[in-house]
């Protein structure tokens, strides 16, 4: 199991057995380990058919079932997209996939206690998950995220510690809270090579239900990235690389901004207000990594409108996808490509990164405007 390596580029920084999250000097841990798919459970219809190629120890695995969700056939923009519905996870979002795997990591190495930061929808799948594992769990989350993602959390069992001001501030505060404790480890969905691991399954899933063929290209809603680069991960175990299109705000897109330039790395930007607020992260730690992503796929990153947001929100949602607005990134990314004539032959698949339900009162706006 311990033959996983936290890697700095090529450099060994420790192995997974580790309790470390970043490296000596602050920088984003990758994970080597075996990631090619050569075998694969066919009985499990969860995560655990890809065990052997996860950092995680298969009798402690608990995956509250996520995994092998729907690919489904939609139309955007008039053209034919499918969608792979992440939104119908346990707890509702795509990170039920890096916090089943992540948690379970967290119990082998023997941590009781977890300090978290999120605007929401990690919060509930830590918990969740945390939940499962018998591991307590507190949240630092913005004092400005959606209630209903806080309650979910909260309902887990989790302790919920709000925090005013930007979304880095919510991190520092978890950061200094781990730090003020021996008994605490901080985690992070934005830092974690590991969630990373998990989340790269629904790649191989797509992979899967196309007759193990790869799409065009894939369009991911990015905020922190962890979806990005699982898809990176993803795809690369299945010996291809569809184009990889990073779809952001365009009120916060440091990783758009960063691709347009041909740019190595992100500078911060700073967010302004939008309705996509999963999204909201204004520096992601593990930039370069997307910038990689995007560029080894010859994918290309996205900035959308409110305006562009909105009307793919209604978009999805008049055909039966209840997705929220930061899951709707995606499809504005596809329909903003039709109207400026890029070339979509092939299979193009947008990933819905999270339920409606999570969103009840932006959801309520938007209809109020339309």
């Amino acid at each position: 199991m311990f033959k996983w390596r936290y890697m700095i580029g090529d450099l060994e920084v420790g192995s997974i057995s580790d309790p470390i999250w970043q490296g000596p000097e602050g920088q984003p841990l990758a994970l080597e380990g075996p990631n090619t798919i050569e075998e694969l459970d066919s009985e499990r219809v969860d995560m655990a058919r890809y065990a052997s190629i996860l950092p995680v120890d298969p009798d402690l695995f608990v995956t509250l079932g996520a995994g092998m969700t729907p690919l489904i056939d939609g139309v955007l923009a008039g053209r034919p997209v499918k969608f792979k519905l992440d939104s119908l996870l346990p707890t509702g979002s795509f990170k039920d996939r890096g916090a089943a795997v992540s948690v379970a990591h967290l119990r082998q190495i023997g941590t009781r206690r977890i300090v978290i930061d999120s605007s929401g929808n990690a919060a509930a799948s830590m918990s969740a998950f945390c939940a499962a594992h018998g591991i307590e769990c507190v949240v630092y989350a913005p004092a400005t995220a959606s209630p209903g993602k806080l309650v979910q959390s909260a309902a887990y069992g989790s302790q919920v510690v709000l925090v005013e001001g930007a979304r880095e501030d919510v991190a520092t505060a978890a950061q200094d809270a781990a730090t003020a404790s021996d008994d605490v480890s901080y985690v992070s969905h934005n830092w974690s090579p590991v969630f990373a691991e998990g989340v790269k399954t629904w790649a191989i899933e797509v992979w899967e239900q196309l007759d193990r063929q790869l799409p065009r290209r894939v369009f991911v809603p990015t905020g922190g990235g962890s979806a990005l680069a699982g898809a990176h991960r993803g795809f690369a175990a299945t010996g291809g690389m569809p184009a990889l299109i990073a779809c952001q705000p365009a009120a916060c897109a440091p990783v758009a901004l960063a691709a347009s330039a041909g740019a190595a790395s992100v500078t911060g930007v700073q967010p302004q207000s939008t309705i996509a607020e999963g999204a909201r992260i204004s520096d992601p730690p593990r930039d370069s990594m997307l910038l990689d992503a995007i560029s080894d796929s010859d994918g290309w990153a996205s900035a959308i409108t409110e305006e562009q947001i909105r009307a793919a929100c209604l978009a999805l949602w008049r055909q039966g996808i209840y997705a929220e607005p930061t899951a709707a990134l995606g499809a504005a990314a596809f329909i903003q490509a039709v109207s400026s004539g890029v070339d979509l032959d092939g299979i193009s698949v947008v990933l819905i990164t999270g339920s409606g339900l999570k969103a009840t009162e932006t959801v309520q706006q938007i209809l109020e405007e339309d």
